[in-house]
């Protein structure tokens, strides 16, 4: 499966015009070279610095030097993609109701509010607003999307973003084939092993046997999880390996709100764990950490 994707990679290489940053990360990370330093994942874009899911938050990212991007997708009532978490818009607008309830226009009345309800100028962005904005400079790892498939490849192709997507579930191989089949070659399909420890085995087996992916997701409330010892059998057969510091549950307590008070315990930790990528509520902090901390600004092979 992996050289399956290594081969993909070398052809889709084979373009005209100058590579972007984007085509520098899907080179490192079909690769399976290890990385020099973790990916930075942005959880909403920097939202605790911002307003989740907004362009200002993804410019943030950019100019930052965040590699990937992750954005939540609802759609209108006309059917448009725009990015929001919450079935309604009552938690981060000036209105209320369900996405599915307004049209694009009439949602573009409304103004986003900040994490703490503050009521900014930002307007809902469309998903196509946040690939011009991301495209050739961010991946984009995008969230609620099983309900919006087709919708969502079909505005990725329209925007030439299509091979900046990243989508993940924790799916069996049997449960993802049955219920979305098959993505385009383009896109980056990512399976997540939620540890609960009964059964956490097999279900890794299953995704090393049937999914074509370079990078394997691992989520756990505790590090005593047998499963988690295989992370070095799993990366040392050319995956990559993302680990997630949101928030204590995903990560055995080695998370963002601790890094603040001591970023080896949590960021460092994930590294020593394995991590090559690295989910985050806070990309400011954890990219100071790999600049400085690591002593590793000129390190990254992408």
């Amino acid at each position: 499966m992996r050289l399956i994707s290594a081969i993909v990679m070398l052809l889709a290489a084979v373009s005209v015009g100058a590579a972007t940053r984007v085509d520098s990360l899907r080179e490192a990370i079909y690769s399976p070279a290890p990385f020099k330093k973790p990916i930075v994942i942005a959880h909403r874009g920097d939202w605790r610095s911002g307003t989740e899911n907004s362009l200002r938050a993804i410019r943030r990212c950019i100019d930052m030097g965040v590699d990937i991007v992750e954005l939540d997708i609802a759609m209108t009532r006309d059917s448009v993609l725009v990015l929001m978490h919450d079935e309604t818009i009552d938690r981060t607008t000036t209105g209320s109701g369900r996405v599915s309830d307004y049209t694009l226009e009439q949602l573009k009345e409304f103004n986003l509010r900040s994490p703490i309800g503050v009521v900014t100028r930002q307007k809902i962005p469309t998903f196509k607003e946040a690939l011009a904005l991301c495209r050739g400079r961010l991946l984009v790892q995008v969230d609620k999307w099983p309900h919006f498939k087709e919708r969502l490849l079909k505005e990725a192709a329209e925007a030439g973003c299509l091979d900046h997507i990243i989508l993940r579930s924790s799916w069996s191989s049997l449960r993802k084939n049955k219920e979305i089949g098959a993505l385009p070659r383009e896109v980056i399909y990512i399976p997540v092993l939620v540890c609960k420890g009964d059964g956490d085995d097999e279900r890794l087996d299953d995704f090393l046997a049937n999914f074509d992916t370079p990078v394997i997701s691992f989520s756990f409330r505790n590090t005593d999880y047998h499963v988690l010892r295989r992370i070095k059998e799993v990366r040392d057969k050319g995956y990559h390996v993302w680990l997630n510091s949101l928030w204590s549950t995903f990560n055995g307590g080695h998370d963002d709100e601790l890094a603040y008070e001591n970023p080896a315990e949590a960021y460092g930790w994930l590294i020593d764990m394995g991590a090559d990528m690295i989910f985050t509520d806070h990309p400011a902090l954890l990219v100071d950490y790999l600049t400085n901390d690591l002593k590793q600004n000129n390190a990254s092979n992408i």
